[in-house]
């Protein structure tokens, strides 16, 4: 067994016994052997000769993985732009020896060891991983944690962490079976860092009717802004509800009865996960749903809640 230490990612390569299952071209095409990156299977393919064009290369992958259904990446010495911008387009994985990583699977796409960067926003998982980190006071955050916290499976907070490690702000370690993650960063540090990468939880915004208000929803938007800052309460209420719970409401697109309707944010994950008191959401994401409100009274307080929750003062 091989082992390769590339951009803080371990692969371990061994034989893949299976070649033989496959058609004679694929085999001349690439030598294939089994890889282990950071506890997870797949496949690497090292090219014999010149690769195929994209969608010859898609149906030998998908040859491939009919015999072994492993997430398959390529393994290449050189690069054009316009081949990398193609594979890239694709969703093809690949590593560049020593300049590139793109493993969409694994959400990791690194183009220098000191200059990391993220294909996409964090995953909804990853983003909540954070936000949990965010309000915890320790120097370890263990994974166990983050798994009954947020009812995660085991799948979902490996795959997450690993988002979050391979941002370079976190680094993996284990104790036994247990993995934790660990930062150099302060809060504030991480956050700014960060940031780029967040979205607000809010998925779409609609309302409905005063009668309809129960348990499934908690104050949110401005209604939650009031609370928390000097800022006056809106004479329109704000409340937010997971997406999958929303589903059992008729929500409507317009403002009909100011008096008679309440505005509700649907958000892509439960708003009560980090709320203190079941009545308000969470600062950090009452932060990240008003990150794109430009009224200069509520980027004010936002900022100084923001200010506030970074440096763990208190009011």
């Amino acid at each position: 067994m091989n082992t390769i230490e590339i951009f803080g990612l371990t692969i371990q390569l061994e034989d893949w016994e299976k070649q033989n299952k496959l058609p004679l071209y694929i085999i001349n095409n690439f030598f294939i052997q089994k890889a282990t990156i950071n506890e997870i299977k797949c496949l690497a393919l090292s090219p014999q000769e010149d690769l195929p064009t994209i969608p010859s290369l898609k149906k030998q992958i998908n040859k491939i993985q009919d015999i072994e259904s492993l997430p398959v990446f390529l393994i290449l010495d050189t690069l054009t732009e316009f081949r990398k911008e193609s594979l890239i387009k694709n969703k093809i994985s690949f590593i560049l020896t020593d300049k590139l990583i793109y493993l969409p699977f694994m959400y990791t796409f690194i183009t220098d060891y000191h200059n990391l960067d993220m294909c996409e926003k964090l995953t909804k998982s990853s983003q909540l991983i954070y936000t949990w980190m965010l309000y915890e006071k320790r120097d370890k955050y263990y994974m166990t944690e983050v798994t009954k916290k947020l009812n995660f499976t085991n799948m979902t907070t490996s795959r997450s962490y690993r988002q979050l490690v391979s941002t370079g702000l976190f680094n993996e370690h284990k104790e036994g079976r247990k993995v934790y993650l660990t930062t150099k960063y302060s809060k504030t540090e991480l956050f700014e860092q960060v940031k780029p990468f967040l979205k607000s939880p809010v998925d779409y915004i609609g309302y409905i009717n005063k009668n309809d208000i129960n348990e499934d929803m908690i104050m949110a938007g401005e209604t939650a802004l009031s609370h928390y800052s000097m800022l006056a309460s809106p004479r329109l209420i704000t409340y937010a509800i997971d997406k999958e719970k929303a589903k059992n409401y008729n929500i409507h697109k317009e403002l009909l009865n100011i008096d008679e309707q309440v505005k509700i944010e649907v958000w892509f994950y439960n708003p009560f996960f980090f709320s203190e008191d079941n009545q308000y959401v969470d600062i950090f994401s009452l932060i990240l749903s008003l990150i794109d409100n430009n009224d200069e009274r509520i980027e004010k307080e936002r900022d100084l809640l923001l200010d506030l929750l970074l440096s763990n003062k208190k009011d």
